[in-house]
């Protein structure tokens, strides 16, 4: 017995079920260009059936036997047994192969069937967001149907029979379930049902990417994924008979080309054929497209290996399916693919991850399915075995019944280990409610640590412990000034730590260059000059952004003159500037300036008296014109989003391509169930690749003239992913948005403010070009509350009224029925920063609200605050009103840390998937109508969360805080570009900055005992 023919059907299950996991095709780089991947893989694949149909030509010796053929006493010919066929006469069947002239039909048949289903794969690729479940589970049953008919016989029997008719009527049911002609339909029947629910459960919450009403996206891409079903079923109905033609036994009506060309063969060259019709239209599009050249011909390596990923296993996939078919006919080759591929999906399904019961997946459901699943398997392998058993083996090796039973049986016990292990049980306690205690014990913990200190030497004493290196110059004068502006963080500046970490390991020369080459370059760059204790602009900046240089020096001269000679760069844009790669970021980070141990006996150091003369003049400058790449309008998340992400991250070994599906995985770092645990964690875009489809700054920035040099740029605001150094906004410190209220305008006590849910802006978080609208944050919050029709997930009580909560899948106009807190979000026309198609098309979408004037906002209990081109301008004056505050958002600030989420706002994650259930939380839901899911709103929790938010603003986020914040930042920046920066500090002389200081802290430390 040849136990090596196990090798390919092991082989093709293996390959079917790696194809099967999230890797290959879910999580790969290869559908960034997916006429390039189809291309190149049909082209390989067909190449491959040349090739192994090819070598057996030119072996002199012809090959051994690949299975045992019956050969029967009276010398007649036998087909496959599998599909082996007898009549009442006793003769065997005789199945006429095709002519030449059909061969040649069925190849262009099939060579147009696969150019018009890539046709349509690109098209749905795409608008993939619009597609709904797949028919290919069906595939197998339209496979198994056609081998009945293709293999018909009327009254069928065995050839080991003697009389084997139907004896009863339930006979007719054993006769078509172990007939050879027709045993495969159940099982193909059961296992596509199964298969298509779990697709369909899986499926079943969506991101919130938009999926256009407008336009004929809508209804085009479901109408195209039928017509590509039934393309399939036209390529699976010639390859069967391709390849079924090509392991029958030869007779007198089969092709015999004179080259001997063999069906696969036939097959290879078609692929062959289809990716060279792509090839050609590849050279049409070139000339004629000259903006799409550069994304033709430019690969990134992620793609290639992607690329070779299915380059290797699909080609290797079909071999090893020919090969099986073979040896056990082509209808058990595809069921063994789909058996594989099937197992894999509802194992998937069941093991997904829940935290909190989130996401919300149908544990009975998805098991009745998997009982589909081992219900077909069961069915299929008895009638296997049990028509094999009855006739001498044609093949070399089968599972006998023990074999199968065993098998079964360990399937099952695994399939109930992950069932039990990820069993999806109620939320006992409502997620929002342990959020919002943990985050009270945070902030308190948080304020403690940011003033310790209770006078200068208790300062120096907890800086020194803090970052292992004696304060900078003048550090008594940041004190005092600290103290007289009432601030009440003195010892937490780890923001400023964090943002000048990776500039400390280049020398003061390296800085000073790099600075002023920046500023050569008069790209959105301003700059200020600080010489003899005062600051200027320099002046190169363009009318339209003076203002922020002017309020920046502003700032800046409240306390210059304690300040050494510098030159400063400043970021005139709202977006980022700088992202350097992962490697050459660890190597500053890995290296940074040694400092001396902090010593009593050492004497204080001013900063160096020469300074000035040691800025270079940035007129002299020469610098490369593209220092900073215009990096506008085209995706950024792969070129600047991810670069500073570990190799080893998600973000850079996978691409959520598919914006339809909701990516559960990628929230589970910074979640606990929907709701945001985590809220620096969750702006990381590192262990979430699904953001780089879901905000405008990696879809398609406005104003991202980027560098991935390690350069010092002042930032209002930076993404994660950035290293620009964060400093007070302008905006905010020249009160561009202010906090007021009058009796036209008041701003009333939370309880007397009406239950809504607020929110107007415009369409000014990228430049929407290509369609890439669908996926901005704005665009998708106000799109989710007035347009979305598919269902969105809610936490609800249950029904028992056992204090338990469950997940809910319901429609957005149901819960915005049933929910206490009503939602009145509206873009304000017209709509900005867009081009082509993409205008009309919003426009369209969206209905336009009126604009309001700013102080009306106070009238609404619930204020929602998102990202514009860069931070939001709102945030602050929102924080300091009466009302809550929900903020969704990539952009942090130089107050990250200080404020903290569910204590003083509600954060709301990117993708909003959250936000119904933190509405029907804080506002309540179905209380008026009496609802059976009904849950009493937790206003106390809302109206304590608004006052708390607005008391500690008025504390740490004040214009007297922006300056603290500032001249602490530029005393360590001014260290770090002096080049004695380990030997200049300030240390204490002895007696002084101790108690004698104590009534400077007297009216901080009264506000710190009123936290």
């Amino acid at each position: 017995m040849d136990r090596k023919a196990l090798l390919f059907p092991c082989g093709l299950a293996l390959a079917s079920a790696y194809l099967s996991t999230p890797t290959p095709i879910d999580y790969s780089f290869a559908l960034d260009k997916p006429l390039h991947t189809v291309a190149i893989v049909l082209f390989l694949t067909g190449l491959a059936l040349i090739a192994i149909e090819a070598w057996p030509s030119r072996t002199p010796h012809p090959p051994p036997p690949t299975r045992y053929i019956a050969i029967a006493l009276n010398n007649v010919p036998t087909t496959h047994a599998a599909e082996e066929i007898w009549t009442e006469a006793g003769q065997p069947g005789r199945r006429r192969a095709s002519s030449v002239r059909a061969v040649g039909a069925l190849l262009a048949l099939l060579l147009f069937a696969i150019c018009g289903r890539i046709a349509i794969f690109y098209r749905v690729m795409k608008h993939v967001e619009c597609s709904g479940p797949s028919a290919l589970p069906f595939l197998p049953l339209v496979t198994a149907l056609y081998h009945s008919i293709r293999h018909p016989s009327q009254r069928q029997y065995p050839a080991w029979s003697n009389d084997s008719r139907p004896r009863a009527q339930l006979d007719r049911v054993y006769s078509f379930i172990f007939n050879p002609s027709t045993r495969y339909i159940v099982p193909s029947l059961l296992l596509s049902i199964s298969s298509f629910l779990v697709l369909v459960k899986s499926s079943a919450l969506r991101s919130t990417y938009i999926c256009p009403i407008a336009n004929a996206s809508a209804t085009t891409i479901p109408s195209l994924q039928l017509l590509s079903f039934l393309l399939d079923c036209i390529i699976v109905h010639v390859l069967y008979r391709l390849v079924d033609d090509a392991i029958s036994e030869p007779d007198d009506w089969t092709i015999q080309l004179q080259d001997g060309t063999s069906n696969h063969m036939l097959v290879g060259l078609t692929l062959t054929a289809s990716s060279l019709v792509l090839l050609v239209a590849g050279i049409v599009i070139y000339p004629a497209m000259p903006e799409h050249r550069e994304w033709m011909l430019s690969f990134s390596s992620e793609y290639l290996l992607g690329l070779l990923r299915l380059s290797l296993m699909i080609p290797f996939m079909t071999l090893c399916f020919l090969k099986s078919a073979r040896l056990y006919g082509v209808m058990s080759a595809v069921l063994i693919v789909a058996f594989s591929s099937a197992y894999i999906g509802v194992l998937r399904a069941l093991g997904t991850g829940v935290s909190y019961s989130f996401p919300p997946k149908s544990t009975v459901g998805l098991v009745l399915c998997l009982t589909l699943l081992t219900i077909a398997l069961i069915i299929h392998l008895v009638t296997d075995t049990n028509i094999e058993s009855r006739i001498r083996t044609t093949v070399p090796v089968r599972l006998g019944r023990n074999q199968s039973a065993a098998f079964i049986v360990l399937l099952v016990a695994f399939s109930i280990g992950v069932i039990v292990y990820r069993r999806q049980g109620p939320v006992r306690q409502h997620p929002i409610t342990s959020l919002i205690d943990v985050a009270s014990v945070q902030h308190d913990q948080w304020a403690s640590q940011a003033h310790r200190s209770k006078s200068l030497a208790e300062a120096v004493i907890h800086y020194q412990q803090r970052y292992k290196r004696d304060p900078p110059p003048n550090f008594d004068k940041w004190y005092y000034f600290a103290v007289g502006r009432n601030s009440i963080v003195i010892d937490d500046y780890d923001n400023i730590e964090e943002d000048l970490a990776p500039f400390s390991s280049f020398n003061p020369d390296d800085l000073r260059l790099r600075t002023a080459t920046v500023l050569a370059t008069h790209e959105s760059i301003g700059g200020v000059r600080i010489r003899d204790g005062k600051a200027e602009a320099l002046g190169h900046e363009p009318d339209t952004h003076q203002w922020m240089m002017d309020t920046a020096t502003t700032m800046i001269q409240q306390f210059a003159e304690h300040l050494p000679d510098m030159d400063l760069a400043f970021n005139l844009h709202d977006e980022s500037r700088v992202a350097v790669p992962y490697e050459r970021l660890q190597d500053a980070l890995d290296h940074p300036q040694p400092y001396p141990t902090p010593e009593p006996a050492r004497p204080a150091k001013e900063f160096s008296a020469d300074r000035a003369k040691k800025w270079l003049d940035v007129d002299r400058v020469r610098t490369d014109p593209h220092f900073f790449e215009d990096a506008r309008i085209k995706s950024s998340y792969e070129t600047y989003g991810s670069v500073a992400c570990s190799p080893d991250s998600r973000a850079r070994k996978e691409r959520h391509w598919n914006t339809k599906t909701f990516c559960h995985t990628c929230t589970q770092a910074h979640s606990v169930g929907a709701f945001v645990a985590n809220w620096t964690l969750s702006s990381d875009p590192c262990h979430q690749p699904d953001i780089a489809n879901l905000h405008g700054m990696h879809l398609s920035p406005s104003s991202l003239m980027g560098t991935h040099d390690i350069v010092p740029v002042f930032s209002q605001s930076r993404v994660p992913g950035y290293i620009d150094i964060r400093y007070p906004s302008p905006w905010n410190y020249a009160d561009k948005t202010k906090y007021g209220f009058d009796e036209k305008y008041p701003d009333p006590p939370f309880q007397e403010k009406t239950d809504v849910l607020f929110w107007r802006g415009t369409t000014t978080e990228g430049v929407t070009t290509h369609g890439t609208w669908r996926g901005m944050l704005r665009q998708r919050l106000v799109h989710l509350v007035n347009n979305e029709t598919s269902r969105q997930p809610v936490l609800l009580a249950k029904p028992n009224h056992s204090g338990q909560f469950e997940y809910m899948m319901k429609r957005t106009t149901d819960i915005k029925r049933y929910l206490e807190t009503k939602i009145d979000v509206r873009l304000i026309g017209p709509i900005a920063r867009c081009a082509g198609q993409d205008c009309p098309d919003q426009t369209r979408e969206f209905g336009f609200g009126d604009p309001i004037e700013f102080r009306k906002h106070w009238h609404h209990r619930y204020l929602f605050d998102t990202d514009g081109t860069g931070f939001s301008g709102r945030f602050i004056p929102f924080l300091q009103s009466n009302s809550v505050v929900f903020k969704a958002a990539l952009f942090r600030e130089w107050y990250e840390g200080r404020l903290t989420a569910w204590k003083h706002f509600v954060p709301v994650d990117v993708r909003l998937h959250d936000l119904f259930s933190s509405l029907a939380y804080f506002g309540g839901y179905g209380v008026e109508e009496r609802n059976k899911r009904m849950m009493e709103g937790q206003i106390k929790a809302a109206e304590k969360i608004a006052r708390d938010g607005k008391v500690w603003a008025e504390k740490v986020l004040r214009k007297e805080d922006m300056e603290v914040y500032m001249f602490r930042l530029l005393l360590e920046w001014g260290r770090l570009t002096d080049d004695r920066r380990t030997e200049v500090g300030f240390r204490l002389e002895k007696g002084k900055g101790g108690a004698g200081e104590r009534p400077r802290w007297s009216s901080v430390e009264k506000k710190a005992e009123e936290l």
